[in-house]
């Protein structure tokens, strides 16, 4: 038999709901009096009732009493938390089942108090439990949230990765989509590692903001070159003026997590003309070109010389063959790395070729290549 106070239907929705589980008449009655004016409350006088209740619905607190008849509350307790990992605990005992109590928080209650119970001490503990099943209700749906997100963009990326036979333009495109799909996947398993750890309240939150951001970030460039592969052609006149630092700046911190590998330095106010998310794109390759080389230190600098904005990408890796050096400027050239396609070069050319920049490519004398764009300054 189910024992229910009498709530109006307005604010049995809002309301967070509490199972009473206890086999005698009058703690159950009372229990459901002093919290039916804050919570929905639904009373059984016996564990597999209750359970047959959880399977159902979900409840924020219950409270169950630890001897009862057929199956007692620790067994009740166990059989719980099988079906329902978020919800608030609290076990209800006499003087002579303290021992049982105390084995009940090992076991996966969050409380228990002892019979006869205070008001306000019941009162206050289903409330605060309440709060508290509750933000782990809302954790426990972010995380399978981030979960689902997490394996769909494995499952995208693995798909793209698959097509990278089917012509030039699809190479291009899946060469480029998986590289910010494989940065939003790091993002993804940080913001999950976060979350798993997080508490109610904590300033880990700022960290989870942080990561999300990035993730934005990254998804608006993915949304741009889905959006520049579908167009035949790309156009300048879609783009406008940008600070170039900014721009290697935000690859830097966006693109390879503020890797310590990678340095920004220059002019500030250095503007060009164009689309950014291409400039980005071309950066990206550059920098995963040289620390695919094994450049343990690559710097981007950014300065104003001889009426142009010249861009320089430098790195101390294992440089490029005079064989390569002479035709990389002129044609697609075979991949120095094992698993290399050879587009990200090409890509930076016809990317350098759109926004007329003159691309140049010199050997460092200590090791390593530096790869330089000039750029027309944006008009005043």
């Amino acid at each position: 038999m189910i024992d229910a106070p009498s709530l109006t239907p307005a604010t049995t929705a809002t309301r967070p709901k509490v199972l009473v589980i206890d086999d005698e008449l009058g703690p159950r009655e009372s229990i459901s009096y002093l919290l039916q004016d804050e919570f929905e409350v639904l009373a059984v006088d016996r564990v597999d009732r209750g359970l047959a209740l959880i399977t159902d619905q979900a409840f924020a607190v219950i409270v169950m009493d630890i001897r009862m008849p057929q199956k007692n509350g620790i067994q009740g307790l166990e059989e719980l938390r099988k079906l329902d990992a978020d919800a608030s605990v609290i076990m209800m005992t006499g003087y002579g089942a303290l021992a049982s109590a105390q084995a009940a928080i090992s076991l996966g209650a969050n409380e228990y108090l002892k019979k006869p119970f205070d008001v306000d001490v019941l009162q206050a503990a289903v409330r605060r439990h309440a709060r508290e099943a509750l933000e782990r209700r809302k954790r426990s749906a972010l995380l399978k949230h981030l979960e689902e997100t997490y394996e769909g963009v494995k499952r995208e990326q693995k798909k793209h990765q698959m097509q990278v036979g089917y012509g030039q333009a699809a190479a291009e495109m899946v060469h480029d989509i998986c590289n910010p799909l494989v940065v939003t996947t790091g993002y993804t398993s940080m913001l999950l590692e976060e979350a798993r750890a997080l508490p109610a309240t904590s300033p880990a939150l700022q960290r989870i903001i942080t990561f999300a951001e990035r993730l934005e970030h990254c998804s608006s460039f993915c949304l741009h070159l889905a959006e520049s592969w579908r167009q035949s052609t790309r156009h300048l006149s879609s783009g406008g003026n940008f600070d170039l630092l900014a721009a290697a700046a935000e690859t830097r911190s966006v693109l390879f997590f503020d890797s310590t590998r990678i340095e920004v330095e220059g002019e500030t106010d250095v503007m060009i003309t164009g689309i950014r998310f291409e400039i980005i794109r071309a950066l990206q390759n550059f920098i995963k070109n040289s620390l695919e080389a094994g450049a343990t230190r690559v710097v981007l600098s950014v300065r104003k010389s001889g009426g142009k904005a010249v861009l320089s990408i430098a790195d101390n890796g294992a440089g490029l063959p005079e064989a390569t050096l002479a035709v990389i400027l002129h044609k697609p050239v075979e991949s120095t790395k094992d698993h290399g396609t050879g587009l990200g070069l090409t890509i930076c050319r016809h990317i350098a070729a759109a926004h007329h920049a003159e691309l140049k490519v010199e050997v460092r004398p200590a090791g390593g290549t530096v790869f330089i764009l000039e750029f027309p300054l944006a008009a005043s």
